[in-house]
């Protein structure tokens, strides 16, 4: 039978608490700094033949090349430093149906999510120059940076845990939304287009009611751009199991046969 939920629609009182709202409900909460954010960018090549699914600005950059004239899986891993990538092909799962060898170097712009590239097969030492752009393009998207705030928890197996989010414009450096009313896992999150609509939302691990990472629980901030804010979704918090997006299918993959199709704004459970 298939499934249809509305990714995020509706918005919700506690999403939208005043200022002094937050400041006389929130408890004294401790800044956290060693909150990793995971961003996974989708870029398509300007001629249409691949697609990137990118993670970028981490220790370990990594993705995921897909060759949708050859129909090839490529995975890639490798360095950072600054703008600039440096990523080499791995045998990682079944999913990588190639043999031959590939490198992707280029620069990443962090702010427009263009990247420009070279990619060299095997022994063929020139490569081919490669522009990516994101997938799905918007002429709005904002530029956010964050700052997370939580409590030390000596009942907790990770010593602390997330309890706010604050959204900045990194631009002018104002705070433009306050999210609580979670507990999260403090080491890192997730940020990606979980709906495909070009904007970014966040994917918190939750762990509140005992919950470890290991139960793949998860808390769901949908960006509207109607609104410009994040709007929790308790639709997308019902499913077990950790979102793998394909964006060049837009489908998300659950986990044990959980995988859905979106299209327009509707998650669809596939069969």
């Amino acid at each position: 039978m298939k499934t249809k939920l509305l990714l995020c629609m509706a918005a919700f009182a506690f999403s939208n608490l005043s200022a002094a709202e937050t400041a006389l409900n929130t408890p004294e909460y401790k800044p956290l700094n060693n909150v990793r954010v995971s961003m996974q960018r989708m870029l398509r090549s300007s001629e249409g033949r691949y697609f990137l699914s990118l993670y970028a600005g981490i220790w370990n950059p990594h993705a995921t090349l897909y060759d949708l004239v050859e129909t090839q899986t490529i995975n890639l891993k490798g360095l950072q430093k600054g703008d600039q990538l440096n990523l080499k092909s791995v045998d990682v799962d079944s999913e990588n149906i190639t043999n031959r060898v590939y490198q992707l170097s280029g620069m990443l712009n962090a702010n427009s999510g263009d990247l420009k590239g070279i990619l060299v097969e095997s022994e063929d030492t020139l490569g081919k120059s490669i522009q990516f752009e994101p997938a799905i393009k918007v002429s709005d998207k904002p530029n956010f940076i964050f700052k997370f705030y939580g409590l030390e928890d000596i009942n907790q197996p990770y010593g602390s845990v997330l309890k706010r989010l604050d959204i900045v414009n990194k631009n002018n450096n104002n705070v433009v939304q306050n999210l609580t009313g979670f507990s999260a896992f403090p080491k890192s999150i997730g940020y990606m287009d979980v709906n495909f609509d070009g904007y970014y939302d966040l994917v918190l691990s939750d762990i509140s009611d005992e919950r470890t990472i290991q139960d793949k629980r998860y808390i769901y901030w949908i960006f509207n751009p109607k609104t410009q804010q994040f709007q929790r979704s308790p639709q997308l918090e019902k499913i077990v199991g950790f979102p793998k997006l394909y964006g060049e299918k837009q489908q998300i993959d659950f986990g044990d046969g959980q995988l859905y199709q979106v299209k327009n704004g509707l998650l669809n459970r596939m069969e």
